[in-house]
């Protein structure tokens, strides 16, 4: 099968340059054997792959953790692999599955760490401690005095992160930074990076062995195989529509169209409305709304329109002297604007309704996605899909495009 992979970016475009890149351990294989790869600047490419494939020794490489065997590693144009190995590393964000953050230290010592071997001064790194706080969303006067054991996994996970960005680098590197927290903190620490991202534009390499997790993060994908040769470099949505070769189709596995709505965001749909009341409803108007509304239960949202809680008819009965702020089962299944759909669609299957509830940065309700929503979006996707193979197909061999939707890697998502 012919690669559909990204053309090259143009020079000026391009960030970090691996040019014949080779690691020999010695043992009789090189780990990584003359790679070749340009990373754009300002995106996240993601190096996945199985378990020794080359893409950790790859990434230890382009800040010369590991030194290569040969090979050239060019950074914003300049060949970097004869330079002073600690003066690169502080032009380069680091951030891996264990964190690594100093159990001495105070949250804001942890993040000030490379600005103070910059020399900044301590009113500037100070300010640059709090403006990251708060950019990975941890209130600065509640947390930097904290010690690194005084915090969940999730939130030292967040201080790795804005200690990598805290000496504002170009380039970042994140290996496997999100492998060790639980699923659902590691969906939510994802959209929050993915969030900082939009506004810091940094240049990522991000090795994950995570297909999915792939999908979601990368601007672009490299599949590796053993020896870090690229099976296929391009977008999500080129891999999971034109996989290169048979060892990338395997990599993706089933459900190609379900893996696509990683590339689906909220914003990208429309929401729909759900009946919702506010905390000093008087009772029997909420139960008038829930009523009039069609629905099991209306959503309770505080005076600010963040969402509370669900109360349906039984709760209103039983509310007693109790008002309506009172009543009900907590509002859980909350998705931003920026989640995904997968995000939207895992957060569904446990909640109370069998809708994710949507909220702007403020918290405050904007609507809800329901499972309707995800079907259309699925659909949409297919149909785009196969209506992009149809186009591929010559003229005069239209024919053949039912036999070649037959076995589209859609095919077994959607009746």
């Amino acid at each position: 099968m012919t690669q559909h992979s990204s053309s090259p970016a143009p020079p000026s475009d391009v960030m970090i340059s691996l040019q014949q890149l080779t690691k020999d351990f010695g043992t009789g294989k090189p780990a990584v054997d003359s790679l070749d790869l340009e990373i754009p600047r300002g995106e996240i490419v993601v190096l996945v792959g199985s378990s020794g494939c080359g893409k950790t020794t790859t990434m230890k490489m382009i800040n010369r953790i590991i030194e290569p065997t040969s090979g050239r590693v060019v950074l914003d144009g300049v060949d970097v692999t004869g330079s002073d190995p600690d003066e690169l590393r502080r032009r380069i964000g680091y951030v891996i599955q264990q964190i690594g953050l100093f159990p001495h230290m105070t949250i804001a010592q942890n993040i000030a760490t490379v600005p103070q071997l910059l020399g900044w001064s301590k009113a500037r790194a100070r300010e640059r401690v709090d403006e990251l706080l708060d950019m990975v969303g941890m209130d600065a006067a509640r947390y930097r005095g904290r010690y690194p054991k005084e915090l969940s996994g999730g939130q030292r996970q967040r201080v790795g992160v804005a200690r990598a960005l805290a000496g504002d680098p170009d380039v970042m590197l994140m290996d496997e930074p999100f492998g060790a927290i639980d699923p659902i903190t590691r969906d939510r620490l994802q959209n929050e990076f993915l969030r900082v991202q939009s506004e810091v534009r940094k240049t990522i390499v991000f090795v994950t062995h995570d297909i999915d997790e792939a999908i979601k993060m990368g601007d672009r994908i490299a599949i590796l195989q053993e020896g870090a040769h690229v099976a296929q470099y391009a977008t999500p949505e080129e891999i999971l529509t034109s996989p290169a070769n048979d060892f990338v189709a395997d990599f993706i596995g089933s459900g190609a169209s379900l893996k696509r709505l990683n590339l689906s965001r909220v914003r990208d749909i429309q929401l729909q409305e759900w009946p919702t009341v506010r905390e000093d409803t008087p009772i029997p108007e909420a139960m008038n709304v829930i009523r009039d509304s069609g629905r099991s239960a209306a959503l309770v949202l505080d005076a600010h329109g963040r969402p509370r809680t669900w109360v349906s008819p039984t709760d209103l009965n039983r509310a007693g002297e109790r008002h309506l702020g009172e009543l009900g089962s907590p509002a859980g299944a909350i998705v931003a604007p920026h989640s995904t759909l997968n995000d939207a669609l895992n957060e569904m299957v446990t909640a109370n309704y069998s809708v994710a509830i949507v909220t702007d940065s403020r918290g405050s309700y904007q609507g809800v996605v329901d499972i309707d929503a995800i079907n259309e979006s699925i659909r949409n996707l297919r149909a785009a899909h196969i209506e992009t193979q149809r186009s591929a197909i010559p003229t005069g061999s239209q024919d053949d495009a039912a036999v070649h939707d037959a076995g589209s890697p859609y095919a077994e998502d959607l009746p």
